[in-house]
């Protein structure tokens, strides 16, 4: 089975995102620790955003078939540094999540994930599944 590595900053939604995918409730919770459900890897935000714990998430990154950057779309900024991909040797997607907010600005979100070197990009809602069939394809 492949594994999917996702990374983004706390409370970008990666988790809604994975309970989501797997038609499950989605029960908001932080996540504290690297986390698998299925084929997922759920990361926590801190690792993204402290620096010196990228490491860590080189380290998840092994045997893992696609890094997938989560971006939200209601936020203003990014912690995403340029070519932030370059450190994995994978398939890189990016993911926009919470397009269904009022707030949200999804080609925003897209620039930035474009700028730290997703490939791929989707447009997806956890809470009215917008994009989700599309990742899924995507992500076989």
């Amino acid at each position: 089975m492949k594994k999917i590595l996702l990374v983004g900053k706390t409370g970008s939604g990666k988790t809604s995102l994975i309970q989501s995918l797997q038609d499950h409730k989605l029960i908001y919770k932080k996540t504290q620790t690297i986390t698998f459900s299925g084929m997922f890897i759920d990361s926590p935000g801190e690792f993204l955003e402290n620096r010196r714990l990228y490491p860590a998430l080189m380290t998840s990154s092994v045997g893992c078939h696609t890094v997938v950057l989560v971006q939200d779309a209601s936020v203003i900024n990014s912690v995403f540094p340029p070519n932030f991909s370059t450190m994995f040797k994978k398939k890189i997607i990016g993911i926009v999540t919470k397009v269904d907010k009022k707030s949200s600005n999804p080609e925003r979100a897209e620039k930035f994930l474009r700028r730290a070197g997703a490939e791929e990009i989707i447009r997806t809602s956890a809470l009215d599944k917008t994009g989700l069939e599309l990742l899924r394809l995507s992500l076989t």
